[in-house]
């Protein structure tokens, strides 16, 4: 399984966040300044990210548990998985699938991160955001490719095999509805299936690049990231709890 932020549903399978993004279109020349992506007449602001990378990374960086990661995987997963809650919205109907309200309560979105800390007033918006698009990518991206699983193969698909042939269809969404990202992603490495890029800044150093490229991310990569391109905690705290487990 590919790396994902943490379960906001008790009790939920903690599904793919990076699904395979090769083939979707990437028209750097279209893309339009302080957007991060754009798909099917919906927009993602590049402020949105940043605030949401931000914020993130603070919390976790208070969790003693947790393992710092490259921020650039983080910024970029975030993008990514934001589009495939889009597509998962544009189909989940094509399935009789039923998605979350548009609206979280605060108490459920508190509850849902508690494990990494509490939440500030401040970032809560964040965590919000967070909240509603991984709401999409959980239980309605399972049960698209779980009936997509059952329709082509007659058989029950475990969690797994449904987390990954649901991604396989809302990236063949997000490919023919010509998804567009800011160049300042970088390019998406179809070989490891990851971006190598930009974090927060254009100078992103060689380390963090490596670092991208070579998941699980070795202590001795992230140590030598600058401190603004590590998120989470120091590296030699007990690695336990990996964004996403």
């Amino acid at each position: 399984m590919r790396r994902v932020l943490p379960s906001v549903i008790a009790g939920a399978v903690a599904v793919s966040l990076a699904g395979s993004l090769v083939g979707c279109g990437v028209a750097e020349e279209d893309a339009h300044p302080g957007v991060a992506a754009e798909v099917d007449g919906q927009s993602l602001e590049l402020r949105t990210i940043d605030s949401a990378v931000t914020d993130y990374c603070d919390l976790l960086a208070g969790n003693p548990d947790a393992s710092a990661v490259p921020k650039a995987s983080v910024r970029s997963d975030l993008t990514r998985l934001w589009a495939q809650a889009i597509a998962v919205e544009a189909i989940a109907g094509d399935y009789g699938v039923p998605l979350p309200a548009d609206e979280v309560e605060r108490d459920f979105v508190e509850r849902a991160w508690s494990s990494l800390g509490t939440i500030e007033d401040d970032a809560y918006d964040s965590f919000e955001w967070l909240t509603w698009v991984q709401l999409r990518v959980n239980d309605p991206l399972l049960a698209i490719g779980a009936q997509l699983v059952q329709q082509e193969t007659g058989q029950a698909a475990d969690q797994e095999t449904a987390a990954a042939r649901g991604y396989q269809e809302v990236d063949a969404w997000l490919a023919d509805n010509d998804l567009e990202l800011n160049p300042v992603f970088g390019h998406l490495d179809t070989e490891t299936d990851l971006f190598v890029g930009d974090s927060l800044s254009i100078a992103v150093s060689g380390e963090a690049k490596d670092a991208v490229k070579n998941p699980p991310f070795a202590a001795e990569q992230i140590a030598a990231l600058p401190a603004t391109q590590r998120c989470g905690p120091p590296v030699n705290a007990a690695p336990q709890v990996q964004p996403g487990s």
